[in-house]
């Protein structure tokens, strides 16, 4: 009996302007291509500090915070004042994937996995020279912590 291909219908790629992550990417899109599964890059570099938020607060303009939902396209991106990010989602929807980004409040492994159990994601890709997050988030998944009793998903160490 054959075992059924593993086929995410959502990834969530650890992502940033460094060249560790490129074959994070990489990744993410050559398994997209064959599931065509829906691609959300999670910056990793976009939490500057615990006191400042890379997305509009409720300290912002006023409609700032309801403009982005929870999945940001290039515009939302440059938007926001991050054109690398943009240009990485874009790079992959001109490739012919369906490809967001995500600016999280902090880059630690339980937001990570809160944010991709939120989206429903069926893999995280990690780089694995992000060795410290990589460690957080097995450890996290293994124990069950987290705020969701909610099926979590697969994670991937990708060398870089």
């Amino acid at each position: 009996m054959d075992t059924p291909t593993f086929r995410p219908s959502t990834i969530v790629a650890v992502t940033s302007e460094e060249p560790r992550h490129a074959a994070v990417r990489q990744r993410a899109a050559a398994i997209a291509r064959d599931a065509r599964a829906t691609v959300i890059l999670w910056d990793r570099a976009a939490a500057v500090s615990p006191l400042e938020s890379p997305m509009p607060t409720d300290w912002s303009g006023e409609g700032e915070e309801e403009q982005f939902g929870d999945r940001l396209g290039p515009n939302d991106l440059m938007a926001a004042g991050q054109e690398p990010l943009a240009r990485q989602v874009g790079e992959l929807r001109t490739s012919g994937i369906d490809a967001w980004g995500w600016l999280p409040d902090e880059a630690d492994a339980d937001h990570l996995l809160d944010y991709a159990t939120d989206q429903q994601a069926d893999l995280v890709l990690v780089s694995a020279d992000d060795a410290d997050l990589v460690a957080d988030l097995l450890d996290d998944r293994e124990n069950g912590s987290g705020k969701s009793n909610r099926r979590r998903p697969r994670i991937e160490a990708v060398p870089s």
